[in-house]
């Protein structure tokens, strides 16, 4: 269902119920922004989709073609590799910007507020986690390092909600238990161990990600396979519906 937005800062509320229409499958890996439907749906006037499509775009969820518009970015499994080959790197980063600039206490809340993220649904999950690395990010003391981490977080938003896993369940919880012995151990200021979770961390899910992006349902085109580009597919939001 596609959510009319409010008053304030239309781009960024446009962005947002952009990127929740790509990660609930409303708009898929490779489908076209159109600008007039969305605006339409949404009740906005053309210029904040325009606007909030470049700035996804800015963050690697959406690329456009020349006289084609914007379309949702559609990742090969080398790329999904790249992005979790930055991850080992922002998150050491992260590692050492936590344990130079930020005290214990400081340390301590991110812990206490891991309990915040949500074990309800995938989606609320996803969601939830977000919003936490959201929170930690804005104590980041370099904000050029608090920029690059905020966009791969969203990426990792976006990513997860195109994999097919079996055991949803199960990675959730590896998640959150990761998060939880991280800044375990930044709270006990074990500047090693935290450094040592993220690095074995980062090599799993490098392991893991890719080959689920080669897995879809029968009938399905492989995912992490590119369209033709000049393939203009009709999507729901396009036709006017709600949903799938």
């Amino acid at each position: 269902m596609v959510t009319r937005v409010q008053s304030g800062s239309l781009s960024t509320a446009v962005r947002d119920e952009l990127i929740r229409l790509i990660t609930t499958a409303v708009l898929k890996p490779g489908d076209r922004l159109n600008e007039v439907h969305l605006a339409e749906q949404l009740g906005v006037s053309r210029g904040p989709v325009r606007e909030a499509a470049r700035e996804l775009e800015g963050l690697g969820l959406t690329i456009s073609r020349p006289r084609q518009g914007f379309y949702v970015a559609d990742y090969s499994d080398a790329e999904i590799i790249d992005i979790y080959e930055v991850g080992a790197w922002v998150g050491q980063a992260v590692v050492h910007d936590f344990m130079t600039y930020s005290d214990l206490a400081a340390r301590r809340e991110i812990l206490a507020d891991i309990a915040t993220i949500s074990r309800a649904s995938t989606q609320a999950f996803s969601e939830t986690l977000l919003a936490f690395r959201q929170r930690f990010v804005a104590q980041i003391h370099n904000r050029y390092l608090a920029e690059h981490a905020l966009s791969l977080y969203r990426r990792y938003y976006i990513v997860a909600a195109l994999i097919r896993a079996e055991d949803a369940a199960g990675r959730i919880a590896r998640i959150i238990d990761t998060q939880q012995a991280l800044w375990s151990a930044m709270a006990a200021d074990d500047r090693a161990l935290a450094e040592r979770i993220m690095a074995e961390d980062a090599a799993y899910w490098i392991k893991d990600v890719p080959p689920r992006f080669h897995k879809s349902p029968s009938g399905d085109r492989p995912e992490g396979t590119q369209e033709n580009p000049s393939k203009d597919r009709t999507t729901p939001v396009e036709a006017g519906q709600a949903g799938r």
